[in-house]
């Protein structure tokens, strides 16, 4: 196989010279969240803290921002800036092929969360958006088949294609603007909808009322001239 100039061939396929091919164990150490049922989540409390089942719902790739809260003093593992979150169980395999990477330190995180500790060669955000684009590849790791598991064993043998540190950072800025562009773009789309809906009430009920202008009315009935008074 012909490998273009600045390209290598891996057991992975063709990537650029200066990635390397690593496994996942060989770059982070690995966590695991503890207590905090449900019960004892809410938008008030004295701390910060993360339930597993927001990650599927909640939670975009990079979280700048914390939801929850709780009032309970007993002992959890907490967060460090640029982990990287995991759920570790769900009734649907497809659900734990979800990675977020946190960018606040000391916030409480739950049981059925598997907190990856980024080393000094792997930037936390790039590696979220990694795990989210392997899909199949972590649908091969998780196991179960009534409720699925994905557990630190399982991810040990991640494989990805790692590119210098700077590099990883700039990708990662990237992808996170682009979400956030997105983001902007489906809430505009929100409103749109919403004042097409009030505009709808209004117009056909008539509380609105929009005379065509009389010399259009017979010439140019494709593109009428009108004027809005309520």
């Amino acid at each position: 196989m012909a490998v273009k100039p600045g390209y290598k061939l891996t057991e992975v396929g063709v990537i650029p010279e200066d990635w390397e091919v690593k496994r996942l164990g060989e770059l982070v150490d690995f966590a695991k969240g503890k207590g905090l049922p449900k019960s004892k989540v809410s938008i008030y409390g004295k701390r910060q803290c993360i339930h597993y089942g927001e990650l599927f719902t909640l939670y975009p790739t990079v979280i700048n921002y914390i939801l929850s809260r709780t009032d309970s003093d007993d002992e959890f593992v907490t967060s460090s800036t640029h982990d990287v979150l995991m759920p570790t169980s769900d009734v649907t395999p497809n659900g734990l092929a979800k990675a977020s990477c946190i960018l606040h330190d000391k916030i409480i995180l739950g049981s059925d969360i598997l907190v990856i500790h980024p080393g000094n060669n792997l930037f936390g955000p790039f590696l979220a958006y990694l795990i989210r684009r392997e899909k199949k590849q972590i649908m091969n790791l998780v196991t179960g088949t009534t409720v699925f598991h994905l557990y630190a064993a399982d991810m040990n043998k991640f494989t990805l294609k790692l590119p210098p540190f700077p590099e990883q950072q700039a990708i990662a800025t990237i992808l996170s603007d682009m979400d956030a562009e997105i983001t902007a773009l489906e809430s505009r789309r929100k409103k749109t909808r919403a004042l097409k809906q009030g505009m709808m009430q209004e117009l056909l009920t008539g509380r609105i009322r929009l005379p065509i202008a009389k010399h259009n009315m017979v010439s140019d009935r494709t593109n009428p001239t009108v004027e809005m008074r309520q």
